[in-house]
């Protein structure tokens, strides 16, 4: 894992970083965004696995539930949600503190494209007792310098 507010300094990227108390669920960062007097979009991260052993992370909005028939169109195999226990010995993460950003290269990122569309993104940066917002419009940027492999995500206008 890339510690992404050293990251982000290095390359002259905009973020703002908030220390605060641990937050595992949406209730608490509703609650630590009024407090701390940030704003932008919330997203969630989900660090998936595709049947052929490949691991993804995937970001879209907290409030958005995920297709995953449509997340196979987008990536090619069928993806599942990584077990809390993997997904810690992999990232050394903890559910509910999971971060979009700063997997090393073999690891794509899959991103909801209506964030792009956002002005600010809100999200864990692998703590749960930190908070990043970043602006939208640098995630390209910012998944490009990672280096990781792209996806959109859309759905599918019915």
């Amino acid at each position: 894992m890339v510690n992404l507010e050293e990251f982000l300094k290095e390359h002259a990227i905009y973020f703002e970083l908030y220390d605060h108390d641990p937050i595992y669920t949406n209730e608490d960062a509703v609650i630590m965004k009024k407090e701390k007097g940030f704003t932008g979009t919330e997203t969630k991260a989900l660090f998936l696995k595709g049947k052929s052993g490949q691991y993804y992370s995937f970001v879209t909005f907290t409030t958005k539930n995920t297709d995953f028939k449509r997340l196979k169109q987008v990536v090619g195999e069928k993806l599942a949600i990584v077990k809390p226990d993997e997904m810690e010995e992999v990232t050394g993460q903890k559910v509910g503190a999971v971060t979009p950003l700063g997997y090393e290269e073999s690891i794509p990122m899959i991103v909801d494209e209506e964030l792009f569309e956002q002005e600010k993104l809100v999200f864990a940066p692998a703590r749960p007792d930190q908070t990043m917002v970043i602006l939208a419009k640098d995630l390209k940027k910012i998944i490009a310098l990672l280096g990781n492999e792209l996806y959109i995500y859309s759905e599918i206008k019915k």
